[in-house]
């Protein structure tokens, strides 16, 4: 990371400082295959600056900005390909905190390794923050172990900050200190206990640690810790066993109970007040009857939790006190014709960050000064797509072939010859367990519509945000009904004769991968041509690799992909994997996949591509030097909407 000083050039600003946009030319890869120029823009806590990442060409930058200017200036700058900055907070008014990471090659395995670093608002006086590793910690274990993550922000301290990190002696996450001008580290007490979360009370008082039991035999018993205050001992409270009982998720401690987001009696997550010494869930304290709470809403320095939101179509909050829910209905009607939330402000709550969304325009952020009544357009996340006819999004249901209700969108391309129904793009969404599409802007989406195709998106079962009951019905049912649920879907729009489904591509990333190549062996004659970015074409050497790591992970592999261990399973993971079923393929193939991906083994496509090209399959690959799972590098990002618009172009035109 290196400091920066200059101001960036205001070129891009003058496309977007008015709702007036002008027009470019016929949109194309290269107007969507940017990354987004804007991204986690936060509020300073006395109002007066706005501090944002800024994805430059040449790399990933911190920028800083007056409140309510639209001139910038970059701080820091990563470096090219190799870096990414994972988020920005606020120690004080003048001094960050940037959080960034680095793909690291352990044990075969790629993994994301988190820095963090503390600058001045001018630029100036940059640390990373960071203790010494010994020689002895060179190994993978401990080195996968030791990136950084904040505990607290510590609202009465504005030199300090709470950080855990893997400590080499006690060989567990510790609990430091940490002096965010001068780099020094002081460990609070030592972790006995296998904790691997803490959590902190508003005053920043560590009480509440979430651990794994300690056994020299491979664990999946999730532990809960507790102290009533720093003087005292810490006791263990509870046991439970991974993917038993309700979900558990400790947000914060507040006036001795603990904050937890859960799907206890619902089935679906909700912010409840828990007891920690009787281990009992006292007060449902906002919960939605239709949809999870996806996470909880902080005040500025995160001491306290203000609201939650969860998704319906589009992002929705609920604070807890009149005066925020009546700031977020200003905010929703200020802005018509658009989604709009509170996204930072300051901590007198008088200046503020709104981001506004639909499903055919670029996501927008607007500054607010409420107290002297005035406002305007920061910055669009795309704005070389402003001004540009985009289509719709629009919502769907269908049945199931046994039933049940799936939902899912379909946005048909604005271009379109009313005597000639459209090429179709199926685009399941990744994950899949956790995961879902929603109806706001997504460039992927829109690009497909520019280029003349229609989009299906399917919530196919296993998709997060409806409850536990259908997240967990697509648990081992990968390639199953998971699949079926999308090939409902595709049923259902051909029955609705809109689209050419003559001419549809099975195209999908990482999890969306899997499904497009499994689609080309289940059902050969249905696609012209699949794409998988990032994709699966070995479930079972997926399960086995992700099994050998202890504890949760290999709890989650289990219980929703499936034992690799048993005989039985492994020969159904096997059935169920594009690179067994090579002789049923037929439609023509494209791959791209990044070599520092650290979610989906790059393996997963270059081996595949080798079978395949070897069996005398139509396989085209492309790989990606510095690549992410998400391609979010400039050039690999632009690359891979080249070869998307060269691929679909020869295969559904």
């Amino acid at each position: 990371m290196q400091i920066m000083k200059k101001i960036l050039p205001v070129i891009l600003l003058s496309l977007i400082s008015c709702l007036g946009y002008a027009k470019t030319p016929a949109l194309n890869y290269e107007q969507f295959g940017n990354l987004p120029m804007i991204q986690y823009p936060s509020v300073s806590p006395n109002g007066e600056h706005i501090a944002a990442i800024y994805n430059a060409p040449d790399g990933p930058s911190i920028v800083i900005s007056a409140f309510g200017s639209a001139e910038v200036s970059t701080i820091v700058q990563l470096k090219k390909s190799q870096d990414r900055i994972e988020g920005i907070s606020w120690v004080n008014s003048t001094r960050l905190l940037i959080t960034a990471s680095y793909s690291e090659s352990i044990g075969n395995k790629r993994f994301r390794r988190d820095r963090i670093f503390s600058v001045d608002t001018d630029g100036t006086d940059l640390v990373e923050l960071k203790t010494k590793m010994p020689p002895s910690a060179a190994s993978w274990e401990k080195r996968r172990a030791a990136s950084l993550s904040v505990v607290s922000l510590l609202k009465d301290d504005k030199k300090h900050v709470l950080l855990q990190t893997y400590d080499y002696r006690d060989e567990v996450q510790a609990v430091y200190k940490v002096n965010v001008y001068e780099n020094d580290f002081d460990k609070l007490f030592v972790n006995k206990f296998n904790v691997h979360t803490w959590i902190t009370n508003d005053k920043g008082q560590v009480l509440f640690g979430y651990g794994t039991e300690k056994s020299k035999k491979v664990t999946d018993v999730n532990t809960i810790w507790h102290r009533k205050n720093e003087q005292s001992e810490w006791e263990l409270l509870h046991k439970q066993k991974a993917y038993s009982g309700e979900t558990f998720t400790p947000v914060m401690v507040e006036n001795d109970k603990l904050l937890v987001l859960t799907d206890y009696k619902t089935r679906r997550q909700a912010l409840w007040s828990y007891d920690i010494q009787a281990g009992k869930f006292i007060e449902k304290l906002y919960g939605h009857d239709k949809y999870d709470i996806a996470d909880v809403i902080y005040n500025p320095d995160r001491s306290r939790v203000i609201g939650v939101y969860y998704y319906d179509d589009y992002l929705r909050q609920h604070f807890f006190q009149n005066e925020d829910n009546n700031i977020a209905l200003l905010v929703k009607n200020s802005f018509k014709g658009y989604q709009a939330t509170v996204y930072s402000r300051s901590e007198d709550k008088t200046k503020m960050l709104v981001y506004a969304t639909k499903d055919n325009s670029p996501q927008k952020f607007f500054w607010l000064d409420i107290k002297n009544k005035k406002g305007g357009l920061w910055f669009s996340t795309y704005p070389f797509l402003e001004g540009q006819p985009m289509p719709n999004v629009l919502p769907i249901t269908f049945n199931a072939d046994d039933g049940e209700e799936i939902t899912g969108y379909l946005t048909l391309p604005v271009t379109a010859d009313n005597n000639k129904k459209p090429p179709l793009v199926v685009w399941p969404h990744g994950g899949p367990i956790g995961i879902r599409d929603y109806q706001t802007f997504d460039p992927y989406v829109q690009f497909f519509a520019s280029q003349g195709y229609a989009v299906l998106q399917v919530n196919y079962r296993g998709s997060g945000g409806f409850g536990t009951n259908f997240q967990a019905s697509g648990h081992h049912e990968w390639g199953k009904r998971m699949q079926q649920d999308v090939y409902n879907g595709f049923d259902w729009l051909k029955s609705k004769n809109l689209v050419n489904t003559d001419k549809t591509c099975f195209a999908g990333y990482s999890y969306g991968g899997y499904a497009a190549l499994t689609a080309a062996f289940q059902k050969p004659e249905q696609y012209s041509c699949v794409v998988s970015i990032a994709g699966i074409s070995d479930l079972l050497t997926l399960a086995e690799k992700d099994y050998r790591w202890q504890g949760n992970l290999r709890a989650h592999i289990v219980n929703t992909i499936g034992d690799p261990t048993d005989e039985s399973i492994a020969g159904e993971l096997e059935r169920l994997s594009a690179t067994n079923n090579m002789d049923k393929i037929k439609a023509p193939i494209l791959l791209m996949h990044g070599r520092y991906d650290t979610q989906v083994r790059v393996e997963q496509s270059a081996d595949f591509y080798d079978k395949a090209k070897s069996a005398g399959l139509d396989v085209d690959y492309v790989e990606f030097k510095y690549g992410t799972h998400y391609l979010d590098e400039a050039d690999n990002r632009l690359e891979a909407f080249k070869q998307l618009s060269e691929f679909l172009e020869e295969h559904l035109k």
